[in-house]
């Protein structure tokens, strides 16, 4: 095949990436996958908002959002499935037995439906709590304290015990093979274990998890491209 050829059937991606955002996990998969992809970064402003740029891309303004050729494809988990069902072949990141299959589904829509709006619910309040005005801080802090003491933090305990439970029956979150569903994961994961300030002693098999998933080599690859060490250092 000569290179023209090569150039017309090789994937064209760009990956709209987002700092502070999910992003990571699509750049994790592409790096998985070892097909060619380009990065365009964003920046949130002072606000911690997603610049209106973005919405020239998808008209949610949303990060992760990749554009395939000329199709944009927005949605984590959409963006995961997509990606795998296209270039995923012979990669084994989507189980093919079906009670892994249905571990990879749960966990691909648990992570995003149930999971996540507890973390951005936390990061809201830790930022409010951080831009309110010195004469209203002590009443913001309070409000946002008893929030956590009331709602967010038992949420976020039950989601470790949850978690915790699930690695102690698998090696991954679908099987014993790792997947699709534990690059969905990846950045929640490591948001929850460093919000709740837990140490490896207290879950060992979710600390151990995430230091496998940070020890693949896709992962150091997709940090590196925008300078970090882990999904976690926002």
């Amino acid at each position: 095949m000569d290179n023209e050829q090569e150039s017309a059937n090789s994937p064209s991606i760009t990956v709209y990436w987002l700092n502070a955002s999910r992003a990571d996990r699509i750049l994790f998969l592409l790096e998985e996958l070892e097909i060619p992809y380009t990065i365009e970064k964003f920046d949130r402003g002072s606000d911690k908002l997603a610049p209106a740029d973005l919405k020239k891309i998808h008209p949610l303004g949303k990060s992760p959002v990749i554009k395939d050729g000329d199709r944009v494809v927005a949605e984590s988990g959409f963006i995961i499935d997509y990606l795998i069902t296209k270039y995923g072949q012979g990669k084994q990141l989507k189980p093919n037995n079906e009670d892994d299959l249905f571990q990879y589904n749960y966990f691909l829509h648990y992570i995003e439906g149930t999971l996540m709006p507890i973390l951005v619910m936390k990061f809201i309040f830790m930022n409010l709590q951080k831009m309110s005005p010195w004469i209203i801080k002590p009443i913001v802090n309070g409000i946002c304290n008893k929030i956590d003491g009331l709602y967010l933090g038992p949420n976020m305990r039950t989601h470790l015990d949850f978690l915790e439970g699930e690695l102690k029956q698998r090696t991954w979150l679908a099987g014993e093979q790792f997947s699709g569903a534990d690059i969905q994961a990846s950045f929640a994961v490591e948001m929850l274990v460093k919000r709740s300030g837990i140490s490896g002693t207290d879950k060992p098999q979710l600390a151990q998890y995430v230091n496998r998933m940070c020890e693949r080599p896709a992962y150091k690859r997709a940090m590196e491209k925008v300078g970090k060490t882990s999904m976690a250092d926002n």
